[in-house]
């Protein structure tokens, strides 16, 4: 009885089997079968890729640069998170396609209450960050009231670059006098970096004027120092000057020896069309080719 039950079963299953292995033979033979060669590409992203890459990433910035200054005013009392906004802030500044976006952030919030919550580093990341979106006369002021504030000597050199482009050079000029005491305790040639950010300020008519805060023998010092540079700057200029002359004669030389190399091979070409065959014709072409190019120079 169960032998007759199982048998139909056992016939079943069999059929399904293969059935089954029918579809299945199919994609078998697809996988062991190899696929076409795919061409090889240039190697290079394509330029509408590019584009879109680079879209993201300023998007990516843009979105990050957000997030950074909204968890700064949700904790207004984390000034870590004050000054990483600001310091994202001016990296989407440093790049032209970003800084169309910031007009979006509220930036003038943030570094009001960087500011105002701890103004020793605080004026200085807002000083750069304006300095970043182009508000020169911002960034200036900023630098001096850190000069001023903190006692910073470096504040009072990075107040001139912006107040010069806003043509405030007497104000940075102000600022660095106003720094010069401190100088002396400052770091070892912390002086030639002030005389260097006034002489920016200044031409070879005021400088002496604009440097009357330091002692006599002190500007004389400095005065002597530029005239070395100078002499320094006309030294690299000559020898500038001398190496590209003998760049340009090293190419006028290779183009030379080039030319006759070309004109000596046609000579040989000529010769050799007229010998017929000739060997002695064809050794004498030879022997005249030989000669020429051995005046060609040695390139």
């Amino acid at each position: 009885m169960s032998g007759r039950v199982l048998g139909p079963l056992a016939i079943a299953l069999t059929g399904c089997a293969a059935v089954s292995s029918s579809f299945l033979l199919p994609d078998v033979i697809a996988l062991a079968t190899p696929p076409g060669r795919v061409a090889d590409g240039s190697g290079q992203l394509d330029p509408a890729a590019t584009v879109r890459l680079t879209a993201r990433q300023h998007a990516a910035l843009a979105e990050a640069t957000h997030g950074a200054i909204e968890a700064a005013t949700r904790a207004p009392a984390d000034l870590r998170l004050q000054r990483r906004a600001a310091a994202m802030v001016r990296a989407m500044a440093a790049d032209s396609e970003d800084k169309t976006a910031i007009g979006t952030l509220a930036v003038a919030p943030l570094l009001e209450h960087l500011v105002g919550a701890q103004p020793c580093p605080g004026l200085v990341d807002a000083a750069a960050t304006w300095h970043a979106l182009g508000e020169q006369a911002r960034a200036g002021e900023a630098y001096l009231r850190a000069s001023s504030e903190c006692g910073s000597i470096e504040a009072a050199i990075a107040a001139v670059a912006p107040l010069r482009t806003v043509d405030r050079c007497d104000d940075a000029i102000a600022g660095l006098r106003a720094a010069w005491p401190r100088v002396r305790a400052g770091r070892k040639g912390a002086w030639i970096e002030v005389f260097d950010a006034v002489a920016s300020c200044s031409d070879a008519v005021t400088l002496r004027r604009n440097l009357a805060f330091a002692p006599t023998e002190v500007v004389e010092d400095y005065v002597a120092l530029r005239a070395a540079r100078r002499q320094e700057e006309l030294e690299r200029d000559r020898e500038r000057a001398a190496e590209q002359r003998e760049e340009a004669e090293r190419d006028r030389a290779r183009q030379a020896s080039w030319r006759c190399e070309s004109e000596c091979s046609a000579a040989v070409s000529s010769c050799s069309s007229s010998c017929t065959g000739e060997p002695s014709c064809s050794e004498r072409c030879a022997s005249v080719g030989h000669v020429c190019r051995s005046g060609c120079g040695g390139f």
